[in-house]
């Protein structure tokens, strides 16, 4: 009977598992993950570096001159990080100089508007900026920053537009634009040798453009957004030679030194999403993109929040695919319970009926005592599985709150579309609209939210609804972070309401919680949940 058990668990055992191997980048995500737990730490340095920029504005007696070049600074550090604030930055410089009525002055901080507007794919913005100067009245460093700015604004115009099978007038320009970089650019700077690389990966001379920007990004800061620059171009160096593993590890590095500067206007974070397609890394996938969504949203380019958008479908497929392979696991792990219950069925038969028929025989009362107390431990084995059975059941039920704070955060940057092309009352209909299925989707997760959340509150704040009401503002406001969804500007651009209001919701709620209010979000996030 020992040898008959035996073989039947360990046929189940090698039926029910796979082998598992580490992940060959194991080392390079645990990186990654550290330094997405420190996310709010960098950004608040990089929050602190710019408050003290501006503290600078303060100081009595500074000339224009000076105001000048503190908005200069201040737009260097908003440029990667808020693209309102740093175009705020630019029209203040170009105040200042018609102020001062110096055209070169004026001229520098038009050419960097107009690179600003391309790079956040505001293509028509840039080409009128590009309208209003005057070619022939530039300095050397104002023609570089001309070659720059146009190589940039004709290369991306006709990605961007090569979709449609439309051509971009002068678009064949850009290597010229390249070239005179190029020829004009000592042969050691970052630009010329940004510029050759570029030059190399047109032309698919990926040998070379791998060689020559490994040198180049030895000679880097590793914390520079430079840095992150070049180690994303060799991520799709690397993924034109075939390379997958090493695309990863250089997409991995620039998204941790993205992180770490606070770069809000990036793209290793959303194609390390993209490109992670194997089931059980669906999790990571979606947590990437949705991080990569709220930092485009930050960054507030409509360009950015489009092209992550597009991934989406690409991300829900691989995400409906790996909950078929769990169901299909749980259906296999629910096959092994049964087969094992009636196994220990069988045993508990047996042992039963030899412990009646062998009560005179004091040896064979001792063997079947033996075969008992193998039975508790094939039931613990069987208790042990159902357990693991049951997280993931409760792990499932947490990707369908993420799940469904991506589809609200989806649905969202549909109606800022709606709301252009629609008329006023369809597009508040439509808003009613998303907040009803909000509010009936989330209820059929929690039913008995409202009255969980009601009973944190003191009796007299307790939250009443109006007739035909699901749920209210500040209830919406607990429901989005009961799914995780923390950040008060992420808040306010679903619910359409200025970030002051969340703060203020939030902490009025807190302040009526009976105790705790301290931690008083996070008692929220685990109402209605075993985990």
């Amino acid at each position: 009977m020992k040898r008959l058990l035996f073989h039947i668990f360990l046929l189940l055992f090698l039926t029910g598992c796979q082998a598992e191997h580490d992940h060959p980048l194991a080392e390079d995500f645990k990186r990654l993950e550290e330094t997405l737990e420190n996310i709010d730490e960098y950004v608040l340095a990089k929050e602190g570096r710019i408050n003290a920029i501006e503290e600078t504005l303060q100081a009595k007696d500074l000339t224009l001159q000076q105001k000048y070049g503190i908005y200069g600074r201040l737009y260097e550090e908003y440029t990667p990080y808020q693209f309102d604030k740093a175009r705020d930055m630019l029209l203040m410089q170009e105040s200042i100089a018609d102020s001062l009525s110096d055209p070169l002055l004026k001229t520098t901080a038009t050419l960097n508007k107009a690179f600003l507007y391309t790079t956040a794919g505001m293509f028509l913005e840039a080409f009128n900026a590009f309208e209003t100067l005057d070619t022939l009245s530039f300095d050397y460093q104002q023609k570089i920053i001309w070659y720059n700015a146009m190589q940039r604004f004709l290369g991306d115009y006709q990605e961007y537009m090569q979709s449609a099978g439309v051509t971009v007038p002068g678009a064949e320009k850009m290597q010229s634009y390249r070239n005179l970089i190029l020829e004009n650019t000592p042969e050691n700077s970052y630009l010329h040798r940004h510029m050759a690389i570029l030059r190399l990966i047109t032309e698919n001379r990926w040998d070379e453009a791998y060689a020559d920007n490994a040198l180049l990004i030895e000679s880097l800061n590793k914390k520079s957004r430079d840095y992150a620059v070049q180690t994303y171009w060799q991520g799709f160096i690397c993924q034109n030679m075939h390379r997958e593993e090493e695309t990863m590890k250089w997409w991995i590095e620039s998204a941790i030194c993205d992180l770490q500067g606070a770069i809000k206007d990036n793209a290793s974070l959303c194609s390390i999403a993209v490109n992670l397609n194997l089931p059980e890394e669906t999790e990571r996938a979606f947590r990437y993109i949705r991080i990569s969504l709220d930092d485009a949203i930050f960054y507030n380019a409509k360009l950015r929040k489009v092209q992550i958008a597009s991934t989406m479908p690409l991300i829900e497929k691989a995400y409906i695919n790996a909950k078929d392979e769990q169901a299909k696991e749980r259906s296999h792990y629910l096959l092994i319970t049964v087969v094992i219950a009636f196994f220990l069925l069988l045993v508990a038969m047996v042992a039963l009926n030899l412990h009646f028929t062998g009560k005179t025989k004091a040896r064979t009362i001792e063997t079947k005592n033996a075969q008992l107390a193998e039975s508790n431990a094939s039931i613990a084995e069987a208790q042990e599985i159902l357990r693991t059975t049951n997280l993931e059941l409760v792990e499932a039920n947490a990707a369908k709150e993420e799940y469904l704070g991506l589809f609200l955060s989806m649905c969202s940057g549909y109606l800022d579309k709606l709301k252009k092309t629609l008329p006023r009352d369809q597009y508040e209909a439509e808003l009613k609209n998303f907040y009803k299925t909000f509010d009936t989707s989330f209820l059929q997760l929690y039913p008995s939210f409202v009255e969980d959340f009601n009973a944190l509150l003191q009796k007299d704040c307790r939250v009443a609804l109006k007739e035909g009401e699901l749920l209210n503002t500040e209830l919406r406001i607990f429901a989005l972070i009961k799914l995780g969804i923390t950040q008060s500007s992420h808040i306010a651009s679903l619910l359409r309401y200025s970030v002051n209001t969340i703060y203020n919701y939030r902490a009025q709620v807190k302040n009526s919680a009976l105790s705790d209010r301290e931690n008083f979000e996070e008692t929220v996030k685990k109402i209605g949940s075993k985990r």
